[in-house]
């Protein structure tokens, strides 16, 4: 694992070791999904988590691996969207180095694309950043 972009990176070798252990949750937040998907992994709308005003979301707080990635690895929104997640006290946050593109190069374990997940919606009671 590396610095880069001030997100701290997961190589492919361990991230698809985590995902043999089902330790890791990973995002798929590239611009458009198509095809197949990171095995494992959910997707999400990277403009919709970005506009969101307090992320809610079905993934470890505190602790646990959270892996996300868009397509080469390379995009600001990724160090974006991690800032806020980590602001909204989710755990250990990386992007695959690389991106997708890599993974599927390196011939990654994949599935079939999913439904993109909604961003869930803050309440009245939840405090705002």
């Amino acid at each position: 694992m590396k610095d880069h972009a001030q997100l701290p990176t997961i190589d492919i070798a361990t991230l698809a070791e985590h995902i043999e252990k089902q330790d890791a949750f990973v995002v798929d937040l590239r611009s458009t999904s198509h095809g197949d998907m990171i095995y494992g992994s959910i997707r999400y709308e990277p403009k919709k988590l970005a506009e969101a005003e307090k992320l809610m979301l079905p993934l470890p707080k505190g602790s646990g691996l959270i892996v996300l990635y868009d397509e080469d690895g390379k995009s600001d929104r990724l160090a974006s969207l991690a800032a806020d997640l980590a602001r909204d006290g989710y755990g250990e946050i990386f992007a695959l180095d690389g991106g997708f593109d890599a993974w599927k190069a390196a011939g990654g374990r994949m599935q079939e694309r999913s439904m993109e997940q909604p961003v869930p919606a803050v309440t009245e009671h939840q405090i705002t950043r």
